[in-house]
């Protein structure tokens, strides 16, 4: 029997650019491939009907509430051609899967990575080539320079992108599946672009490698992220933008992305069946003409934005569509790279230490020496930093790391929630804790008091952040008197006289909890609203959070979601509008439970409700909300359920 290739885009607006891309990843074996178009600006809607109805694809119309990628994973998760195939991979329509493998097929890849469970491949990140304007031609074709493989030039340089078995996942992302927290190294094999195992920071989470862990030798991921300047602009800078990014990318980001170091043309071996493969789409009925009107529509599109730029050379429009500055920008990558030269570190000079090939300027300092923002500060001590970025005297955001970040080395690492505080305009102070020490320091004690004036000069603040983050949310809120503040499955203190029950984070009960914020719903009391977020059927979160009383304090209920309340509320796509009300001071307990009750059909929703009732020896339950689930087409879950109720 034939394997079976699904592969899953989410779309908004892509109308010319996707008969290439379904040509391409026909060509290269995907047998079912699955699109989801959420907006139909450019009349894309009408190419895919074409293309469903000439069998080269199966078209859903994805409309609702929430992230259209994550609208659009949940409904493919549950589709009986999905879970039945034999491998998966979510793609948007400007990434490629760029195999160098055997013919450069799928079964080609598969074969040389001996059919693992999971292959995680790199972006290979590509650049305008200095094209400003917009043309009806091959993306593959007409943007060959990209970033160099080895040498790192940016932040989401080694993004991944996952091809899979189905039943290794609980569910699907834009990068790489979920998988259950209880698989082991030993349970899965996950390997890299070369092959290599990655099993290991795969599964404990994240969705980028490293350049020592990318590996590109059988197949990347060619990501046209930038295409033209103006494609750039159409669907980042028009108003409303018409892109597929939930926050559109700034002009800042144009110029991070944007790169042309290195000319790689591989994926050029496929151009003479791909020609072949886009015409015979092109035969079908409709597909030709519905191709022609969704380009004529992104032109028009093009020259109305285009037609607004005005003669201002400081526009973000202008910035980006300038001729002579992308030429200037090419030149200097091509310049400035060597890509199979060795990268060997300096001679450092005694007492000092070299970066790593893998540190990177982090977003904060770039946007400190090239945005529109650039006063600020990084305040550094042993155990802690402190950063802060000035963008108005409105709204700040004070953020304090959660205990996962604690083990990343890197230079580049961001203070929680980063690039979402920047792309909102908010001024941003964020403590980074480089010890699992629950912020019990009195060096930040006192560096946290000496803030007190500081905070004045702000209208709105809020605190924020998860598990050991918000304890200290919590515990410095009356430092800033009238913030608002947003704990996710907070601890209350660990000092074992006041929480014996508690069991967990045997390092932060061991700490000092005598003196200063020892107690942190004590240090609240000033602030205009305390939000606490968390499980009630998860005991110990539960047990911290109701020691939080006080007329400003507002219990929020997150159900089954366990000590990750804040995970679920990002995939769950409502993290960012609970932070934009809080902002607001719209929030309010009725509001979040309107925006939880939007996501309960979410597998991680499901899945938590039937672990509850498995748990509380509900098992007949949970088996008749796995048939319910089986008679609604969503297979995959019921199955999972099942398994789990057996």
């Amino acid at each position: 029997m034939s394997k079976r290739f699904a592969l899953i885009a989410a779309t908004r607006n892509e109308g010319p650019f996707l008969l290439e891309w379904v040509a391409y990843h026909r060509l290269i074996g995907f047998t079912d491939i699955h699109v989801f178009s959420d907006d139909d600006t450019d009349g894309s809607r009408a190419l895919l009907s074409a293309l469903a109805d000439a069998g080269a694809i199966t078209y859903h119309v994805n409309t609702g509430t929430g992230g259209h990628r994550n609208r659009a994973y949940d409904q493919a998760f549950q589709l009986a051609e999905v879970q039945a195939a034999d491998y998966v991979m979510a793609l948007d329509t400007d990434e490629f899967l760029n195999i160098h493998a055997g013919d450069g097929t799928v079964k080609a890849l598969l074969s040389a990575t001996r059919d693992p469970d999971a292959i995680s491949l790199t972006w290979r990140l590509f650049g305008h080539s200095g094209h400003t304007d917009y043309a009806d031609t091959p993306v593959t074709g007409r943007f060959v320079l990209a970033a160099p493989e080895a040498v790192p030039v940016c932040m989401q340089q080694f993004a991944v992108k996952t091809l899979f078995r189905p039943k290794l996942a609980t569910s699907i992302g834009p990068h790489r599946p979920s998988v259950s927290p209880d698989l082991t190294e030993r349970a899965v094999r996950w390997v890299n672009g070369a092959g290599k195992s990655i099993s290991a920071p795969l599964l404990a989470g994240g969705w980028k490698l490293t350049a020592a862990t990318a590996g590109y030798d059988l197949a990347q991921i060619n990501h046209y992220i930038i295409r033209s300047s103006a494609i750039f602009a159409l669907q980042n800078l028009s108003d409303p933008a018409l892109g597929s990014e939930p926050s559109p990318f700034s002009v800042a980001d144009f110029f991070g992305l944007n790169h042309n170091h290195v000319r790689d043309t591989s994926i050029l071996r496929h151009s003479d069946g791909l020609t072949t493969e886009i015409a015979r789409l092109r035969a079908a009925p409709g597909v030709a003409q519905a191709h022609v009107d969704t380009v004529a529509k992104t032109q028009r599109l093009l020259a109305d934005l285009l037609s607004r730029q005005g003669t201002d050379t400081d526009t973000p429009l202008a910035q980006v569509m300038d001729a002579d500055a992308a030429r200037k920008l090419v030149r200097i990558q091509q310049s400035t790279s060597d890509a199979s030269a060795p990268v060997t570190a300096p001679t450092a000079p005694e007492g000092s230490v070299v970066a790593e090939a893998d540190d990177l300027a982090p977003s904060w300092l770039a946007d400190l020496r090239r945005s529109t923002h650039r006063r600020g500060w990084y305040d550094s001590h042993d155990n802690f930093a402190a950063q802060f970025t000035y963008r108005t005297r409105d709204t700040l955001v004070v953020s304090f790391d959660n205990l996962s970040s604690v083990k990343d080395p890197s230079l580049a690492r961001e203070t929680w929630g980063y690039p979402f505080y920047a792309k909102e305009g908010w001024s941003h102070m964020g403590i980074m804790a480089f010890e699992k020490n629950w912020y019990r320091d009195e060096a930040l004690f006192d560096f946290m008091e000496r803030k007190r004036a500081f905070f004045t000069q702000f209208k709105h603040i809020v605190m924020t952040g998860t598990s050991m983050g918000a304890y200290a949310a919590t515990a410095f809120a009356d430092l800033a008197p009238g913030c608002t503040v947003l704990a996710y499955s907070p601890q209350a203190t660990l000092d074992t006289n006041r929480v014996p029950w508690e069991e967990r984070f045997g390092i932060g009960r061991k700490r000092d909890w005598s003196g200063r914020y020892a107690f942190a719903p004590d240090h609240c009391r000033a602030a205009k609203d305390v939000f606490v977020i968390y499980d009630p059927y998860f005991a110990p979160d539960k047990q911290h959070a109701l020691l939080y009383q006080g007329d400003n304090v507002h219990h929020l209920k997150s159900w089954y979601t366990s000590h990750k309340s804040a995970l679920f509320m990002r995939r769950a796509d409502i993290l960012k509008d609970l932070m934009r009300e809080a902002m607001a001071g719209t929030l309010t307990q009725a509001r979040f439970y309107e925006m939880y009750r939007q996501r309960r059909e979410l597998p991680w929703y499901i899945n938590g409700l039937a672990d509850h009732l498995i748990g509380r020896g509900h098992r007949q339950l949970a088996l008749q909300m796995a048939d319910h689930l089986g008679k609604t087409e969503r297979m995959g879950l019921a199955q999972s359920i099942r398994t789990r109720a057996s």
